[in-house]
């Protein structure tokens, strides 16, 4: 009784074993959030820089993100040596109305390991979104991730760039 007990009981460790493996290889580590209470693989947000600030706004009679082309360099001489920590963006809505920020990579690429991040900023407000490095660079395989407007296809959106070697 107690072989089988224990065989059961092994064998679901290996199965949890083998399947957290698994998600570490997928992007869906992204968190979104306030500063005072997100975080994002056990890192607050707090604590971390902000990388990337995008903002809702109106110019020229255009809606826009701006800016249109942000670029992100991982490359450690550039950031003094990340060690792994976290990408932090912060996203603002400006405008008098409610405005959608979608961050995602290439559209050709589908399956599993796609990222995409689609929110609704309320006017004035202002969110983070926390992403681990891994999650980050193993969907941008091409180094380059898109942002827009989901709500309304006339707004203008940009390009990130992620810069890693």
């Amino acid at each position: 009784m107690h072989r089988v007990l224990l065989s059961v009981l092994l064998s679901a460790v290996f199965v949890v074993a083998g399947s957290s493996a698994a998600f570490a290889l997928q992007s869906g580590g992204v968190e979104i959030g306030d500063l005072e209470t997100g975080s994002v693989v056990g890192q607050p947000f707090q604590k971390l820089d902000v990388d990337i600030e995008l903002n809702a706004m109106e110019i020229g009679g255009k809606k826009v993100w701006y800016p249109p082309v942000s670029i992100l360099s991982l490359v450690s001489s550039a950031t003094g040596g990340r060690a792994g920590r976290p990408v932090l963006m912060k996203v603002t809505n400006t405008m008098k109305e409610a405005h959608g920020f979608s961050l995602s990579a290439a559209s050709a690429q589908t399956g599993p390991t796609t990222m995409e991040i689609n929110l609704e900023l309320a006017p004035g407000e202002t969110k983070y979104i926390g992403i681990p490095i891994s999650d980050l660079t193993y969907v941008t395989a091409n180094s380059l991730l898109s942002y827009k407007c989901q709500l309304h296809s006339a707004h203008l959106g940009g390009q990130l760039l992620v810069l890693t070697k």
